[in-house]
């Protein structure tokens, strides 16, 4: 089968030959089938987004050759680069940017205008795919009388209504609460599984991987990995059919049973309260809770295993968080015999995020500054955050995104608050005092 998009040593700079360059792509060499569902992974800085702009003509690689559909895009024209936007992919983008002087029918029929069809026959196409989204009650509505949840699915309207082949979603995820972030997952999963379109997500976050087939894993502009995925396993996996997977799994082993009933609970628990850690800190998760379903160690060395940092061998979650899992614990340990009951147990809690911590930590790191900031930039500094505190970013890499102005996907602030807002983080990471002292009180 020939790839429907083809990358050949595709490199791409920010402010080329100037004392800030930036080298955001490097040599790179990817290929995606029709029909593909795939996920570019990483962290905050790594190039997934940029990959993303580059495939869609948004921003120009200066070396390289990008082939949508057997057609090198590389020479084309921005008028040319325009018209591909318009019909042969569709963007959704983290920010929604929908038009806020126009209704919900004519933001979705924007793009049909733009390729000259009649006002008519665009509102026509807009309200079926409003009634195809059960969006029909909200069309005459305009953005800010929508919810976040809305909005996105307004803007995945949006960008299906030239009927293209290749959906480009980057961080659709991002500004949604996670019941609205599984409805646009499951529409994304829809758009790929019924309608045979090729879907391209850019995500942060390991949870959000569960339906995809491909996994393109980015570091510092380079493709690091590619991993294929058995998309009907991800999704039982992840919608509570996990302990079917792993029974299979254990009962192949020759293990006493009451000893791979534990190591089973263990690993679903380990799926379902860290969704959206890192896969080290579930498989660290893992180990430590199995130790507390075998009985081989009490609630409270369980909460300090929990606590302690990951560096030093345990998992690195806050102390009123860290109590929050052991009591969750506590709830189903009688139960872990039965593991459809442990999952049922499971979903009744909310995933365990770290949303609320990281918007205290960004009011504090901020406060003296009085910054006026949009909000991409809020959501950038969150990002930058959550990653500095799982590791993923050093404490040089932290200051220097914040400091990286917003066209390259940075947070846009001043070198000077830059540095001051990383000197004042690193100064409760690096254990001066700890995060919930700053606060003064549990988070």
């Amino acid at each position: 089968m020939d790839p429907i998009i083809k990358l050949e040593k595709v490199n791409l700079w920010y402010e080329l030959g100037k004392p800030n360059e930036v080298h955001a792509l490097k040599d790179i060499n990817l290929e995606i089938n029709k029909g593909d569902y795939v996920a570019f992974f990483g962290s905050s800085g790594c190039g997934k987004t940029t990959m993303l702009y580059a495939i869609s003509g948004i921003d120009r690689f200066q070396d390289g050759k990008i082939f949508i559909n057997g057609v090198d895009i590389s020479g084309f024209t921005n008028q040319e680069l325009a018209i591909f936007r318009q019909t042969g992919i569709g963007i959704v983008f983290q920010q929604f940017n929908l038009v806020p002087s126009l209704t919900v029918l004519k933001n979705v029929a924007l793009p049909m205008l733009f390729v000259g069809v009649s006002s008519e026959k665009a509102d026509e196409e807009a309200r079926k795919l409003l009634e195809r989204l059960n969006l029909t009650s909200l069309a005459d509505r305009y953005p800010y009388e929508l919810s976040g949840g809305q909005q996105q699915r307004v803007g995945i309207a949006r960008a299906l209504i030239n009927d293209p082949p290749i959906i480009i979603a980057d961080e659709p995820l991002g500004n949604l609460d996670s019941v609205n972030a599984k409805k646009v997952l499951e529409f994304l999963k829809e758009l790929n599984e019924k309608d045979g379109r090729t879907v391209i997500m850019v995500t942060h976050e390991a949870w959000s991987l569960r339906d995809v087939k491909t996994i393109f894993h980015l570091k510092d502009g380079v493709v690091t990995d590619v991993e294929k995925i058995n998309p009907k396993t991800v999704a039982e996996t992840l919608s509570g059919h996990l302990y079917k997977q792993l029974s299979k799994e254990l009962s192949e082993s020759d293990k006493p049973v009451d000893v791979k009933t534990a190591q089973l609970s263990s690993r679903v628990l380990a799926s379902f309260l860290l969704r959206g850690y890192s896969s080290d800190e579930i498989k660290r998760f893992e180990e430590i809770i199995n130790q507390r379903l075998e009985e081989k160690i009490d609630p409270i060395t369980l909460t300090d295993l929990l606590h302690k940092p990951f560096k030093d061998g345990g998992v690195g979650l806050w102390k009123k968080k860290a109590e929050r899992v052991v009591h969750y614990l506590d709830e189903i340990i009688d139960k872990r015999k039965d593991i459809e009951a442990v999952y049922n147990v499971i979903e009744k809690h909310p995933e365990l995020t770290i949303s609320e911590e990281v918007r205290r930590i960004r009011d504090w790191l901020l406060e003296e500054h009085k910054l006026k900031l949009s909000s991409a930039q809020i959501m950038s500094i969150d990002q930058l955050i959550s990653d500095r505190l799982r590791g993923f970013v050093s404490p040089e890499k932290f200051i220097e995104l914040l400091d990286l102005s917003k066209n390259k996907f940075g947070a846009g602030l001043t070198f000077r608050t830059s540095h001051q807002m990383g000197e004042k983080f690193e100064s409760i990471l690096s254990g001066g005092r700890s995060i919930e002292d700053v606060f003064q009180k549990s988070l």
